[in-house]
Order: C-alpha cells, then sequence, then structure tokens
C-alpha cells in the first residue's frame, strides 16, 4: 500500500514538471532609464560587471559571483549603491571574481519570486544593463510588470529562442510570420551568440531582407505583448 502510494505522489510530481513551461526573456535598460536605480553608478567604477552564478536569494538580497573588469583595481574597495562586495575570490590587474551581495530593487524583484531567475548574459556596462532571465509564463510577466513599477516603459523586451519556438506563440501567428519565424529559429537568429542575420534569412528564403525583417518584428511584437496579458 505504501508503494502504491509513493508511486502515485511520483507520476503526480512527474506530471506537474512535464506540464512546467520555462521560457527566456532578455531586458534592456539604458543608464540614463534606470538612473535613479541604486546601481546606476557602478559604471563609474567598472568597465563591465558581469553576474557569473547564483548562490542564493535571501530576504536581504541576492548572492551571487560576479566578474568584473576596471582599469583600476581599488574600485574594488569602494562603496556602491545596490552592490556590496563580499569577497574577492581571484584579482589580476584588470578583473577580479568576487562574491557579492545584490540588495537593490531590481535584484529584490528575483529575490521576492521563485519562479524567475537571472542566467548568463547578464550584465551592466557604460551602456546600461542587459538581464537574460529564465521563469515560467507568469514569472516573466510579473517581471514585465515589476520593471514598468521601476522605471515606467523605459526597457526593451527581448525573447529568446525557446520562447519564440513555443507552439503556442507560433500558433498565434500568420502563416508567413510563422514560416520566416521558422527559419530564423532553425539558422540560429535567436540564439546566443547569434548564428546568422536578417540578411542570410532573406537569401535562404529567397525573399528580401526588409520582408524578414517585417515578418520577425510583427512576430516578435505579438508574442512579447502576449506575455503581458
Amino acid at each position: 500500500m505504501a508503494t502504491t502510494e509513493e508511486g502515485g505522489l511520483m507520476s503526480e510530481e512527474l506530471q506537474i514538471q512535464s506540464t512546467l513551461d520555462l521560457r527566456y526573456m532578455r531586458v534592456e535598460m539604458g543608464l540614463q532609464v534606470g538612473i535613479a536605480l541604486p546601481g546606476a553608478n557602478l559604471p563609474d567604477s567598472f568597465l563591465n560587471c558581469e553576474f557569473v552564478t547564483l548562490i542564493e536569494t535571501t530576504k536581504f538580497g541576492m548572492m551571487c559571483y560576479m566578474k568584473f573588469e576596471y582599469n583600476d583595481i581599488t574600485s574594488l574597495d569602494k562603496d556602491h549603491g545596490g552592490l556590496e562586495i563580499l569577497e574577492v575570490k581571484s584579482v589580476t590587474k584588470n578583473s577580479a571574481l568576487a562574491k557579492v551581495l545584490l540588495n537593490g530593487p531590481v535584484a529584490m524583484i528575483f529575490c521576492e519570486d521563485n519562479d524567475v531567475w537571472w542566467v548568463n548574459p547578464t550584465y551592466l556596462n557604460p551602456i546600461g544593463l542587459s538581464l537574460t532571465i529564465r521563469g515560467t509564463r507568469a514569472g516573466l510577466t510579473r517581471v514585465r510588470e515589476s520593471f514598468s513599477q521601476l522605471v515606467g516603459n523605459g526597457f526593451s523586451v527581448k525573447l529568446g529562442a525557446e520562447s519564440m519556438h513555443s507552439p503556442e506563440f507560433r500558433d498565434m501567428l500568420p502563416h508567413k510570420q510563422r514560416m520566416v519565424l521558422d527559419k530564423a529559429i532553425e539558422m540560429g537568429y535567436y540564439s546566443r551568440p547569434r548564428g546568422c542575420t536578417q540578411r542570410d534569412i532573406a537569401n535562404a528564403m529567397n525573399i528580401k531582407q526588409a520582408t524578414v525583417s517585417e515578418h520577425l518584428q510583427s512576430a516578435e511584437s505579438k508574442i512579447i505583448n502576449s506575455i503581458g496579458t
């Protein structure tokens, strides 16, 4: 009887796992858009701040490893808003790997939501912030809403290849858009790093690059907007 019950529980767990739909989303935001956020001054000290891996999320912030690139090594000793360097694990003249606590409002979004988390590539540099996020559809929707509350509409959202390939999304597209999107996915247009250009897709399909651009932009817009509904 115990074996049957355990087997039933295992089957239920596997069923839940099989229906879990995880997707990728990339959020990009310029420095001026997030100028009021605590980490906006980090590019004054670092050429690049790159997320490496998560250690744990706590009520105090996100503990993780980050790689820093700089011209002045003393940047590691300064106080930085939204980021506390806990331990420098390795260091060279122009870069360092450090254990840090991220406690700014952006990081706290992910500490308070177990359905979304950071993955690579995620970084902050003088151009702006680029976050690659993985999570459930509901989690990604909440992230969009949280970013809207923080900075209004001053950020862009792009979906990764796994999300773009979802049958749920592709079925909402007209036939021609779906054909171009399928070819783009097949050729690695949405891969990281990008495997082809729009011109490559146009040549493969024997159509104009402008047509490829129009279909992909329309498809991306429909899919991205559907996440927030």
